[in-house]
């Protein structure tokens, strides 16, 4: 891992002579700090205007044009605005050393590139439905989903991320063998924090826009598939930045994010080919898209 070519000693960290580093919920690194907060702050500015824009959908024509401003302009910000709004330390530094553009290439790899190749099992095995009125869908994703993806993900790694901080930091305080920080225990606590997410957003998967027709699928399979994409990025994305004046090279960040593709497909195609059959009728090829009916979860057309 690349850094900034300063030592970190233990009073940068907050450590004192006698025991671990001063615990710290935020992340150490001022540079990952600022722009975690700034992930965190415009997700939440951008949920109303969400609900905004679907409340005024149209079921008489394509909505793309509204769904795509709202999706560009999350996505614009949260790739930008770390840019801007920079810690002291940053100002003046090369694009490729700042964090938040490091991690804008990571979630635009993660959640667009994934977006586009990876949303087949949400047919085919969760018999899932998107019901947004869109014309252009490519690959059988509604297309305002891929940019907006980019601020959905990066909120979703400011919480893992957090998570991931606090339950290491208390291992570390155990002095048994959990207090080593191994390969082994960081794939255990990645593997832990995974299914928080996708079983969160389970509650949401029941309105006229998108659900899924399968109760096994929503409970159950949307764990272990969309689980693989958090398990997949939290591995390289909870280990850049640590500590004060650390930086991982942005060669680092670019072979992780399609080193994160490679993993979620093998881990989804093995749930879809192995698992998913002894519990679901898996549907290869379907595409459930602005398919309204009183015969599956999304009900009659409004």
């Amino acid at each position: 891992m690349a850094n900034s070519g300063t030592t970190t000693t233990p009073s940068a960290l907050g450590a004192n002579a006698h025991g671990p580093p001063r615990f710290h919920l935020l992340a150490a690194n001022a540079g990952k700090r600022r722009t975690e907060i700034i992930y965190l702050v415009w997700f939440v500015i951008s949920v109303p205007v969400q609900g905004l824009v679907v409340l005024h959908l149209s079921y008489e024509h394509p909505n793309d044009f509204a769904l795509l401003s709202q999706s560009v302009a999350m996505a614009l910000g949260t790739l930008i605005l770390p840019l801007v709004f920079r810690v002291p330390e940053d100002r003046g530094r090369p694009l490729g050393e700042l964090y938040g553009f490091r991690m804008g290439v990571f979630l635009s790899i993660w959640a667009v590139l994934g977006g586009f190749i990876g949303t087949d099992p949400w047919y085919e095995v969760l018999h899932g439905h998107f019901a947004f009125n869109t014309a252009l869908n490519p690959n059988g994703v509604p297309l305002f989903m891929l940019p907006m993806s980019i601020t959905v993900f990066s909120f979703y790694s400011v919480i893992l991320g957090t998570l991931y901080r606090v339950v290491t930091q208390l291992l570390d305080r155990t002095h048994t063998v959990l207090g080593r920080d191994t390969a082994a225990r960081h794939a255990a606590v990645c593997v832990l924090l995974a299914g928080i997410m996708p079983l969160g957003e389970t509650f949401a998967y029941s309105g006229s826009n998108y659900c899924f027709d399968n109760g096994v699928g929503m409970w159950g399979l949307n764990v272990l598939v969309y689980g693989s994409w958090h398990f997949a990025a939290l591995l390289f994305y909870t280990r850049w930045d640590r500590r004060p004046g650390e930086r991982a090279a942005l060669s680092t960040t670019v072979l992780s994010g399609f080193a994160t593709l490679g993993i979620l497909m093998v881990l989804t195609a093995t749930t879809e080919t192995f698992i998913a059959p002894h519990f679901v009728d898996v549907q290869h090829g379907v595409r459930h898209l602005n398919d309204w009916s009183p015969h599956n979860c999304l009900g009659p057309k409004p």
